[in-house]
């Protein structure tokens, strides 16, 4: 707590760094929802190219005669 030299409080300091805590929270609030976003964003690519990637892999396992498969 911020108290002066004469033992009164000193409310105006406090709220000068109260706020200085509140602009911080909000700027890590906004860089985290933007890495959210970007996560989100790879994540789906991601899921995507495997959805693909399976895809074509049972294309391929589809044209082996059935008689090879045993």
């Amino acid at each position: 707590m911020a108290d002066l030299p004469n033992g009164n409080y000193d409310w105006r300091e406090q709220m000068r760094k109260n706020w200085e805590d509140h602009d911080r929270i909000w700027r890590n609030l906004e860089t985290l929802t933007h890495d959210v976003t970007v996560m989100h964003a790879t994540l789906t690519g991601l899921k995507d190219n495997t959805d693909k990637l399976v895809s074509a892999i049972r294309e391929l396992i589809d044209r082996i005669p059935p008689e090879n498969l045993r």
